[in-house]
Formats: structure tokens, C-alpha cells, sequence
């Protein structure tokens, strides 16, 4: 009885035990507490160096408040935490270094949907996440205004040309680099042409310069240089790699942009007219919202416009609102680095991680561009496309546009409804002929036929033809299922003079295959219309299959269709089918009028009316809700239209509540006063002269990008170039007349030493030509660049660019003799040459090109058939104006490499051509694909 009742004490105590689980706060330290310190506190601590998903685990205000994808736990109901969707490996997977055991994440599921009782205190702010100091991010460099400095002194040494020198002087001095040594004259020549124009020195020049290298004959050189169109063509490519500049759209829908041309002009006449900078910029960003003084300024401003336009959309998109909001941070980002140098688009989905750049002031700037209308409904459906404004034209000129259209309209609808005319008179057709019929509109055709009726008579409601073309490749096969059974075969066409007279037939019998040969060059034998080829056998359990072919035919073939009658069976004509042919035929005939009408009017038609790809302020202009994560459809609070707060510049320029507000960002960027827009837009033309900018990333100004190497030049330059009207060629001429731009490249090893990246500017920049130069070069050499712009390199191309062809036009720009600058840049598909050697990618914007060195190059220069046909012209061109051997190989040196040869380099060449015309060409070619040849020194 003893051991009875101890054993039901114990039974007692054991369920008591389990009834009176562990407390909340008990379950947290077991269960919890210890499973985060080890597997979470790492990246998601309040001490953690960076961060993870801006998400903090070590308190609960911590994952109440959550990360980047919001908060991380939900209390009492686990299946909705995004807490267990990490630990289960379904969305994230957390921790990083494995799934942890499926009791551990029982135990999270439990503490959660019990409640999630957490006593940890803690601010939930990571020191990192603890909002912006913009009053310290105005500290940073290039947030201070620019201070004017006077060019340091340098005592008992005449080196320097210029100002220029003198700040570079100082910094070499400063580090103890030896002097360099001045280019050659022709190489500073050849490096002064490219630079500035993109094209080679004529040999003429490169003598004029040999005999006079004098810093007089330098400063006309380089004063002609800039005032040359070429300029603008070369300095407007530099632009044009920063406005992701392409004639399609790319992406998911490359549908061909048709006016894009007109921006890249305007880009052109822009730096060939010296245009002020800020000008140049107000009109990109606002230049619809200009007064305008006449119809061409008005053009002008609107085309400018097409910069906000130009970047590659989802245009299938169907989420719309994605569709813009992606728009909106694609022209936030262009704007923020092409004229701040600012990442700004680093900032959409949270506080920008290193730059003083709060979320608020990216929904600020994306206020002012979903203002902005770029999107116009839809091609097709889901299919975005994009606005096209009508530009300024003569009144006249739109009278006459409308005139045509209302004529035009008028013939259509006529055409229209003959045409459905004439589908009611087909569909009416009498076929009652005898026998079993398979007409062409049921047989199933190979290869490219011809629908026509102009010929009678014919079978239903018209007949096919090869058109005479594509010999062997066309046929057509008539089938049908038939009692089994004995059938005479008869063949219907039109028969005349101009067709074949040997059409191979093959009729599938019971049997096997038979063959049989048509004579299509006289009319039928049976009511002008039939001809028998014989009678067949044919089972029931496979069809009956004629087949007819225009394989080694001469002239026309025509199938109409195919009869099949039992022996004595006889085929009669309906008797109304000759009154329905002539029916069709008299409408038919209408059709080809009406045709031919529109036609006639359209070769008369006046040029359309001009149109630009050019942005419009929306009918309803707002603020921008903040979203949250980036995510459109996850609104937060609404952020008023404005600037980057960190720049004080233009902080009185209100945004009036009925306009979108790009006129006033335009005046702000554009604000002498505004410390990033000068410094930036001087550093990328010192980067394309010097061939590394003071500030090596030239599209990034913040705290991840480079600090100058020369802040004081920078600073005076900028401030420099305000004052002098903006002027682009100003800064040019300032910078190529400096010692510093014609510094030899030479090789110093104590120099490499000190300054391997050549920051001090020890040597000139060795840099590789642009790839546009490249292929131009070849046509200076062969004299066959043709030098007019090309305007609208667009116009035969369809909506999408991927369905044109050779045949169409489309594609004979790219195998012209234009300047490269004029090619199609269709997205996708890059001239292989240009892509070859780093051209810009159109989708991005580009602020400095690659210069790789792949294997592929070689083999472009050495195979190419461009490159070997451009050495077969120069190598004639050549031969026609240069006798002697040696004057040919000076000849093809001054043209290839713009200099003269050297004496070892005269007899080398002399003994590999000796007097082989052939031998020129392939000499020439090796000159072409030659480093010196790529690069200029």
C-alpha cells in the first residue's frame, strides 16, 4: 500500500511539473537569448561594424521597429514574422552560415505566437542608423564652396606656361619628382587633334607644324581646332556617353527611337557653338518650361529636353506605377551624377549609406520628375510608349500636313470598305465544280507565294504564284481524303505566255509516288481553266496529296487548285461563276486604284511635321509620397517638392504649387553659388585632355569617390569658369595651352616610384583612342569620311529595331562613310567594331570608358574586313598620289601613325613590300593594328 500511494505521489508531482511550464522571461533566456547572441549579434548588434538589412536584434525596440523589409516579428503570430520566414530559409536566409536545427526555430515560432516577450532595452538605432548630420556632411570637401587660390610660387624656375603649371609645379616640387621632359611637337599635335576634334592631323599639317613648331603656329593650331564643327562632333560624343544617349529603347522592348537624333544635334551645335554650360544644362532639364524668343529657340529647348527621355524603360511593364517610379529614379540618378556627382539614386530606398543624403531628399527631387510626363498611354497592350511633342513649324507647312491627312483618311476608309467589299463577294464564291476540289486557300504552302485574281479565270476567289523568285525552294501540296478508288487528276491555273512550261508534279497514290510535268504557258484544256495530268489510284487510309514544286521551273508558277474526279464523271462550270469572277475582278481592280491613289499622294505628301522626343509637366503636379523600401505600392509620408538640403546654395528658391519644380531644380544646379556643378563639369573636361581627371571619379563627388589631387587647381578652375561665361572651349584652350598638357609620357622610374598612379601628373597620361577614332582614322586615311552629319539615321526603321533587315535601308548607316559618331547606337546591338573597343554602354551613364585590352581587339585589327578593305583603299590611294617606294611608306605612315617614319623603320618596311602592290595594303594593316596606332602618347 506504501509503494502504491509513493508511486502515485511521484505520478502527481511529474504532472504538476508539466503543467507549470517555464515563465516567459525563463523561456527567453533558455531558448532565446542565447541561440541570437551567437547567431545574430554579428551583423545585427548595436556594436556590429556594418549593419545587415538595417535590421537590429539585440533589444526589442530593435525588431519592432525592423529593417529595410520592416519589422521582423509580429507578436502571437509567428506564421506572419518575417523573423521565421529567414530562419526557415524561405525568403532571406538567415543566419548566413546555415539553417539552424528545426527545434531551435520551434522554439522562435513558440516565443512568438506566446507573445514574443522580450526585456532587453535598447534605443533600436544602430550609430550608423541614427539619421543624417547634414551640418557635418557640409564639412566634406566638395559641400564647401570653392576658394579661389593664387598659383604658388616657385622660386628660380621658369617651367611653367601657365597658371595651370604652376599649381602642378608645386605639388612635383612638393614630393620631390624630377621634371619631365616636353612631348615630341608631333606628338603633341597628334594628341592636340584627337583631343580636340577626334580626327588625325593632315599630313600637311604635321609639315607646317615640323617646320614651325613655335607656341604662335601651337596657339592658331589649337585656335582653328576649336573653332572647327569637329569639335562639337567630338566634345558632343563626350556628352552624349554621360546622357546615355541610343536611337531604341532597349530592355524588354526595343522599340526604335525615331526623333532621338534631334537631342544629339542639339548636343553638337551646343560645344561647336560654345553654348554657356548652365544654359546647356537648364535647357536639358527644363528647357519646356523656357521662354523662348522665336520658333528655333523653341525647338531648341524642347529637344533639349530629350536628356530626361533617353534612358532604356520596361516599357511591358505592367505594374505602371513601377514603370514610373523606375523612370523617375533612372533620372534622378542621370541627373545627380552628370551634373552633381552625386549617387543619388542610392538614396531610394533608404538614407544614403555614406553621402549626407536623407531618403526625404530623393522623394524631394522624385516629387519634381513623376510631375514630369515622360510615359504617353500605350502602343499595344501593356506596352508603354513614350511623349512626343510637335515642334514649331511654318503655317503654312501644317495646313498642307492636315490637308494630306484629311485626303489620305478619305481614300482609307474607301479602301476599307472595298476591301470588305470584296471578302463578302470571295466568301460568296460559287465552287460547285464536280468531284472533290481543294482549293490554294487549303493547301499548305512552302516558301514565299503570292496571293493575286489578276488573271482569269481562276477557281473560288483568286489563285497564288511564286512570283518567279526562290526557284526550288517554293511548293505546295493539295490533300484530301478519298474513297478508295480510280480519280482522273486535274489541275486549275491561269495559263499564259509568262509562265513555266515544265511545273514538276508529284501525286501520292496507293502505289507510291508518281510523277507528272504541267505546262502552265497556255491556257487549260477544260474551260480555260483545267488541265488533266491522268487518272490514279488512291487507298482510303492515307490522303490523296498533289504536290506541285517550281523546282528548275523558268517563269511563273501557278496553283489554283486541285480536282479529283471519278472516271466518267463530268465537270461542269456553275453557271454564275463567270458573272462573280468578273464581280471580283471589277472590285478587285477598284482596290489597285484606291492603292495607287494613296500612293500618288503620299509621293507628294509635305514632310511630316517635325516632332522631338521632349518631356511636359503633368496636368496635375505633387509631392512624392516617401516609399518605403523603394517599393511604389508601400506609401509612406508625403515629401514635399525639393533640393539636397546638404547644398545651402539656392535654399530661397521656392517651388510654386502648380509646376513641377524642374525649372527651380534647373536654377539651383545651375547656381554659381552651388558648389558641385562647376568643380564636376571641369574635372570631366581636364579628365578627357589630361586623361585622369584631379578627381579620378568623375561621377562621384562623395565620400566613396576619389579627393583631388589638386584641390586648389580645382577649386580655381571652377570658380574661373563661372566667372568666363561657362565657356567649355575657354577651359579647352586654357588647359592645351598649359606645359602640363604637353608633358612627353616617358617612362621615370624614381618618379613611378614615388607616384605610381602618376597623380602629380610626373608624365603625360597615356591614353587609348576612342573607338569612334579609331574606325574614323581609317576613313581620313582612305580620304572617304564623309563629313555632313547625318540627321535621321532613323527614319526607315520600324517600331522595333529587331524586326528590320539590310533590305529595308535600315541598316546601310552603319556600312556608310559617316563620322562614327553618326551610327545607329541601337541598344543591344552596338556597331561590333565600336562595342570591340569600349564604346559606352547606352544604358548607363558614363562618365569615363574602359580601356581594356583583349584579345579580341587584336583580332578585329588583324581579320576584320572593314579593317582589310580600308588598308586595300589606303594602300591605293596611296599608290596613286606617291611614286617611289619610299615615298609611299612616308605616306602611309604620316596617314596610319601622323608622323614620319624612322630611318630603320624606312628600311624594314622597304624590304617587306618591296614593289607588291599587296604588300602595301598588308603593311598598312599591320600599322593599323599596331599599339601605337590605338594610343597617343
Amino acid at each position: 500500500m506504501l509503494i502504491r500511494l509513493t508511486c502515485i505521489g511521484l505520478i502527481a508531482i511529474a504532472a504538476t511539473a508539466q503543467a507549470d511550464p517555464l515563465s516567459k522571461a525563463d523561456y527567453f533566456e533558455q531558448h532565446i537569448r542565447p541561440v541570437l547572441i551567437k547567431h545574430c549579434y554579428e551583423c545585427h548588434a548595436e556594436n556590429s561594424e556594418e549593419l545587415g538589412g538595417s535590421l537590429l536584434l539585440d533589444s526589442a525596440d530593435g525588431w519592432r521597429t525592423g529593417g529595410d523589409s520592416g519589422p521582423a516579428i509580429v507578436p502571437s503570430n509567428a506564421a506572419e514574422s518575417l523573423l521565421i520566414s529567414a530562419l526557415e530559409f524561405e525568403s532571406v536566409e538567415m543566419p548566413p552560415s546555415g539553417r539552424l536545427p528545426d527545434e531551435v526555430i520551434d522554439h522562435f515560432r513558440h516565443w512568438i505566437d506566446q507573445g514574443a516577450f522580450d526585456p532587453r532595452e535598447g534605443t533600436g538605432t544602430h550609430p550608423a542608423s541614427k539619421g543624417i548630420d547634414l551640418d557635418a556632411g557640409r564639412d566634406f570637401w566638395s559641400f564647401q564652396n570653392p576658394q579661389e587660390a593664387s598659383p604658388p610660387a616657385v622660386p628660380g624656375s621658369d617651367w611653367a606656361w601657365s597658371d595651370i603649371d604652376r599649381f602642378i609645379e608645386s605639388r612635383r616640387l612638393q614630393a620631390e619628382l624630377p621634371y619631365p621632359g616636353d612631348a615630341d611637337p608631333i606628338v603633341s599635335l597628334r594628341r592636340l587633334t584627337f583631343d580636340l576634334t577626334g580626327l588625325p592631323p593632315s599630313p600637311e599639317l604635321i609639315q607646317q607644324f615640323s617646320d614651325d613648331p613655335s607656341p604662335e603656329h601651337w596657339r592658331r593650331i589649337v585656335d582653328r581646332q576649336l573653332a572647327s564643327f569637329g569639335f562639337g562632333e567630338h566634345w558632343g560624343r563626350h556628352w552624349l556617353d554621360v546622357a546615355r544617349y541610343a536611337d531604341s529603347n532597349g530592355a524588354d522592348f526595343n522599340a526604335t527611337f525615331h526623333d532621338a537624333w534631334r537631342y544629339r544635334q542639339f548636343v553638337v551645335d551646343a560645344m561647336a557653338t560654345d553654348k554657356p554650360f548652365d544654359e546647356f544644362v537648364r535647357q536639358q532639364i527644363a528647357g519646356d518650361l523656357m521662354p523662348s524668343a522665336s520658333d528655333a529657340d523653341r525647338i531648341e529647348n524642347l529637344v533639349a529636353t530629350g536628356f530626361l527621355m533617353l534612358g532604356s524603360k520596361m516599357l511591358s511593364e505592367r505594374d505602371k506605377a513601377k514603370l514610373k517610379m523606375d523612370i523617375v529614379d533612372d533620372q534622378i540618378d542621370t541627373v545627380g551624377r552628370a551634373f552633381l556627382g552625386m549617387t543619388l539614386g542610392c538614396a531610394r530606398c533608404h538614407d544614403h549609406k555614406f553621402d549626407p543624403i536623407p531618403t526625404k531628399d530623393y522623394y524631394a527631387l522624385a516629387g519634381i520628375f513623376s510631375s514630369t510626363k515622360v510615359l504617353d498611354g500605350e502602343s499595344q497592350r501593356y506596352v508603354s510608349t513614350w511623349v512626343k511633342r510637335d515642334l514649331p513649324t511654318q503655317r503654312e507647312h501644317r495646313a498642307a500636313v492636315e490637308q494630306h491627312a484629311a485626303a489620305k483618311k478619305e481614300l482609307t476608309s474607301q479602301l476599307a470598305a472595298t476591301k470588305k467589299q470584296l471578302a463578302s463577294l470571295r466568301k460568296a464564291a460559287p465552287r460547285n465544280w464536280g468531284g472533290t476540289v481543294v482549293d490554294d486557300t487549303e493547301a499548305k504552302r512552302t516558301g514565299h507565294w503570292k496571293e493575286s485574281l489578276l488573271t482569269q479565270p481562276f477557281y473560288g476567289a483568286g489563285y497564288i504564284h511564286d512570283d518567279n523568285k526562290n526557284k526550288g525552294e517554293t511548293s505546295v501540296a493539295f490533300s484530301t481524303n478519298l474513297p478508295a478508288g480510280r480519280y482522273e487528276v486535274r489541275i486549275a491555273y491561269t495559263g499564259s505566255g509568262s509562265r513555266a512550261a515544265n511545273v514538276p508534279i508529284e501525286i501520292h497514290t496507293a502505289s507510291g509516288i508518281q510523277q507528272a510535268t504541267l505546262n502552265q504557258s497556255k491556257p487549260g484544256s477544260i474551260a480555260g481553266l483545267w488541265e488533266s495530268i491522268g487518272e490514279y489510284d488512291f487507298a482510303a487510309d492515307k490522303p490523296a496529296t498533289v504536290i506541285m514544286r517550281n523546282t528548275g521551273t523558268q517563269g511563273y508558277v501557278i496553283a489554283d487548285a486541285v480536282q479529283f474526279l471519278k472516271p466518267g464523271e463530268e465537270a461542269q462550270q456553275p453557271a454564275d461563276n463567270k458573272k462573280q469572277q468578273q464581280m471580283i475582278a471589277a472590285v478587285s481592280a477598284e482596290i489597285k486604284s484606291l492603292e495607287a491613289a494613296i500612293r500618288d499622294q503620299d509621293k507628294t505628301a509635305p514632310p511630316p511635321l517635325p516632332r522631338a522626343m521632349a518631356v511636359v509637366d503633368e496636368k496635375q503636379v505633387e509631392d512624392a509620397c516617401l516609399c518605403i523600401r523603394g517599393e511604389p505600392h508601400n506609401k509612406g509620408p508625403v515629401v514635399p517638392r525639393g533640393f539636397l538640403q546638404v547644398v545651402s546654395s539656392g535654399s530661397s528658391i521656392a517651388i510654386p504649387e502648380d509646376q513641377s519644380g524642374r525649372l527651380q531644380l534647373a536654377d539651383w544646379i545651375t547656381d554659381p553659388d552651388n558648389p558641385l556643378t562647376a568643380r564636376v563639369i571641369v574635372n570631366r573636361v581636364w579628365m578627357h585632355l589630361i586623361g585622369q581627371g584631379l578627381v579620378r571619379t568623375v561621377d562621384n563627388f562623395g565620400q566613396l569617390g576619389d579627393r583631388p589631387s589638386h584641390p586648389e587647381l580645382l577649386d580655381t578652375l571652377a570658380i574661373q569658369f563661372v566667372r568666363e561665361g561657362w565657356s567649355i572651349k575657354t577651359l579647352v584652350r586654357k588647359i592645351v595651352l598649359s606645359r602640363v598638357y604637353r608633358q612627353s609620357s616617358n617612362y621615370h622610374r624614381v618618379a613611378f616610384q614615388v607616384d605610381p598612379d602618376n597623380r602629380l601628373l610626373w608624365r603625360g597620361h597615356r591614353k587609348r583612342l576612342p573607338a569612334e577614332a579609331l574606325r574614323d582614322t581609317m576613313l581620313v586615311a582612305a580620304e572617304r569620311l564623309d563629313r555632313v552629319p547625318t540627321v535621321q539615321p532613323m527614319q526607315k526603321f520600324g517600331v522595333l529595331v529587331n524586326n528590320n533587315t539590310a533590305s529595308s535601308g535600315a541598316a546601310t548607316l552603319a556600312e556608310s562613310n559617316r563620322r562614327s559618331m553618326y551610327l545607329q547606337i541601337i541598344r543591344g546591338q552596338l556597331p561590333p567594331m565600336l562595342a570591340t573597343f569600349d564604346f559606352a554602354d547606352p544604358d548607363i551613364l558614363v562618365g569615363r570608358r574602359p580601356a581594356t585590352n583583349v584579345p579580341s581587339q587584336a583580332l578585329v585589327m588583324l581579320n576584320s574586313d572593314t579593317v582589310i578593305d580600308m588598308s586595300q583603299q589606303i594602300a591605293a590611294r596611296i599608290a596613286e598620289t606617291s611614286e617611289p617606294l619610299d615615298a609611299q611608306i612616308e605616306a602611309a605612315y604620316l596617314r596610319c601613325l601622323q608622323r614620319y617614319p624612322q630611318s630603320d623603320e624606312r628600311e624594314l618596311a622597304a624590304e617587306f613590300i618591296g614593289g607588291d602592290p599587296q604588300r602595301l595594303a598588308q603593311f598598312i594593316q599591320i600599322l593599323m593594328a599596331s599599339t601605337e596606332y590605338r594610343f597617343l602618347d
